[in-house]
């Protein structure tokens, strides 16, 4: 026997059944982790402001309400979207609200609410009030609310003569500094326009034309 005796050789793989074990284990990690584990990349999201005054006429006179950029003849008067909850579902149970609750007098023709998100605007000498919100903008509940070029969603409603309608705004009424209208409370008496701050929103109804609407977070009802 040979004190030199040979070990049998091992035989390494070679680099191209390495390459496509690594492969084959990288799939199998990327299909479990595709749909066991929760992603750990963070969400982005762009916000863009959109310029002031894109749709108006005159948001910054209290006597001025932006107008929509739909025409009134293509709504009707009667709408409403979102969970409406504390909702008026009407001129006369609103108009009941608002001649119950205690005028403030620190509110003429603009006010927030108390939380800030919701801010208005109304008119002494005409049938205009218009309310929106900062945040909660809402899906409308017909194609023919907003125009084909424009915001898809719903920020604003204004009272008109003719009635109250939703906006998909882009300009705003909000100017800063308005006082804040306290829960329960109504606007001052002036002129045929007058809005009521609840927890649930803010209603507004012009007495001349029995129309009006309610506005909160992700709902709105005109009426």
């Amino acid at each position: 026997m040979s004190a030199t005796s040979s070990r049998p050789t091992r035989r390494m793989p070679s680099r191209a059944l390495v390459l496509v074990a690594a492969v084959g284990a990288v799939a199998l990690l990327a299909s479990c982790g595709s749909t066991d584990q929760p992603s750990t990349r963070p969400t982005v999201t762009v916000t863009v402001d959109p310029p002031t005054g894109a749709s108006g006429t005159g948001a910054g006179s209290p006597s001025a309400i932006p107008t929509a950029t739909a025409t009134s003849a293509d709504l009707p008067t009667a709408m409403a979207a979102g969970a409406q909850r504390g909702a008026p579902k009407s001129f006369e149970e609103a108009k009941a609200r608002i001649d119950k609750a205690k005028p403030d007098a620190t509110v003429t023709t603009r006010f927030v609410s108390p939380t800030g998100n919701i801010v208005c605007q109304r008119s002494t000498d005409s049938t205009a009030a218009a309310c929106e919100v900062a945040k909660g903008r809402v899906s409308p509940p017909l194609p023919t609310v907003c125009p084909a070029q424009g915001p898809k969603d719903i920020g604003r409603v204004e009272l008109r003569q003719d009635g109250a309608y939703p906006v998909c705004n882009r300009d705003s009424i909000r100017k800063g500094g308005e006082p804040t209208l306290p829960y329960g409370s109504r606007t001052q008496p002036s002129g045929t326009t007058a809005c009521i701050s609840e927890e649930y929103g803010v209603t507004c109804i012009d007495t001349a034309t029995a129309h009006g609407f309610f506005l909160a977070k992700d709902t709105f009802v005109t009426f």
